[in-house]
Formats: structure tokens, sequence, C-alpha cells
């Protein structure tokens, strides 16, 4: 197992609020219910996002999670609701912990 990244970006559509409703609520509840079970499972490690507007274009979330393998660590991060409904975009990348 080794550790990964995926950092999320919302696509620019939703970066305007008034693009919001009740189905991109109820995808963006399903991502974090997913992270807080994967969590609690141990597979994710640490999920964040900075704290800024939401029409900011810096803004960005993060995920470290554990995986077997390149493969495995790409299709976890696809499967992300949010990700799979095209709410957000997401690269994964291999993560080294330092401290």
């Amino acid at each position: 197992m080794r550790d990964y990244i995926y950092i999320l970006n919302l696509v620019p559509k939703f970066q305007d609020q008034s693009s919001w409703g009740e189905k991109e609520n109820k995808i963006i509840e399903d991502h974090f219910a997913r992270l807080e079970r994967q969590h609690k499972r141990g597979t994710v490690k640490y999920v964040g996002k900075t704290d800024l507007p939401i029409t900011n274009k810096s803004n960005f979330g993060l995920v470290v999670f554990e995986s077997e393998n390149d493969t495995t660590a790409e299709l976890f991060m696809q499967s992300d609701p949010a990700v799979m409904k095209k709410i957000m975009t997401a690269q994964c990348l291999p993560f080294k912990h330092v401290l």
C-alpha cells in the first residue's frame, strides 16, 4: 500500500452559487458521506479544502488516501460521486508523507 492524493476543483459552472440546486447538493452530500465512510475504514487519511469563497479560482479540495497501485488509486478517485457526476474535476498523484 502507498499513499496518494487527489486534488478536486469545481467545474467553472459550479463556481457560481446560482448553478446549485437540490440535485447538486445531494451529490455533494454523497461525496462527503463516501469520504467519511472511507476515513472510518482507514483508506482515507485526510480530507481538506482551501478556506476561500466558492467563486475563487484558487479554491480546491484534497483527499489523501491509501491504495495498492496507480490503477486502483485512479479508480478510487473516479468513483467519487462529485467526480462521476461532473461537479468536480480531479487529478490523482502519488503522495509521499514527509513530516
